[in-house]
């Protein structure tokens, strides 16, 4: 790993992407060069796939990561119960359309259980 040596300037001008909020340059440590954006929060009743019971309240924070090898923007779903998921945007539009679909008005999973 390369040492910054301090005459040198860093520079922190503005990403080639709107959204990255990403201080490039401040450090030498290869993850700082990362693309990140701002992180949205949303409060939700979550467990874990594996878990049972009645979950727990937890925040999910969303956003947008491009790693300095990714060719690609990933849509991030982190949440505090120690599980995220990185996906395409194309993967996050389907995944969205899908649970339109599936949860909506008419979808196979509007309502729970036997709701007359």
């Amino acid at each position: 790993m390369s040492k910054r040596l301090p005459s040198e300037v860093v520079d922190k001008s503005r990403c080639v992407f709107a959204w990255c909020v990403t201080e490039h340059g401040a450090t030498v440590h290869p993850d700082d060069e990362d693309h990140r954006s701002v992180g949205v929060s949303v409060t939700v009743r979550a467990r874990r796939g594996d878990a049972g019971g009645p979950g727990e309240e937890t925040e999910l924070e969303l956003g947008a990561l491009r790693r300095a090898g990714d060719s690609e923007t990933w849509i991030v779903i982190e949440t505090g119960i120690g599980v995220s998921l990185a996906l395409t945007r194309e993967g996050a539009h389907l995944l969205q359309r899908r649970l339109l679909g599936e949860i909506g008005t008419d979808g196979a999973l509007s309502r729970d259980g036997d709701d007359r």
